[in-house]
């Protein structure tokens, strides 16, 4: 398979990077002026579309890290997470949330590993 890197408009680094079945991606919100949700809402979009771009989905995540500013927040996490994941635990990756900094008013990031 092809290598495919999708990079970042703030240079130096991808925001997907696929080599062979091995896909890594980074997702957050591109308007930080958005409430938690607002934010959480456009994090999971640019997931999936990050993901598609290199020929995976939703269904091929095996490990997701989701670093938090606030764990107050995690309750709606948790609610958006379950609808956008879906029923099937058959396709469900492993899921970890990491307390965090994160700059420039972001909420919530996500640090994705899957395959295609």
């Amino acid at each position: 398979m092809q290598d495919l890197r999708w990079p970042s408009a703030a240079g130096g680094r991808s925001r997907v990077v696929a080599r062979d079945a091995q896909v890594f991606a980074v997702a957050n919100a591109s308007d930080a002026g958005l409430d938690f949700a607002g934010q959480l809402a456009q994090t999971l979009a640019m997931l999936d579309a990050h993901l598609a771009h290199v020929g995976a989905s939703r269904a091929s995540l095996l490990s997701v890290q989701i670093f938090l500013t606030d764990f107050q927040h995690k309750p709606v996490l948790d609610a958006a997470w379950r609808e956008w994941i879906g029923d099937d635990s058959a396709t469900w990756p492993q899921r970890a949330v990491i307390g965090a900094q994160l700059d420039g008013g972001l909420l919530v990031e996500m640090v994705v590993t899957a395959f295609r």
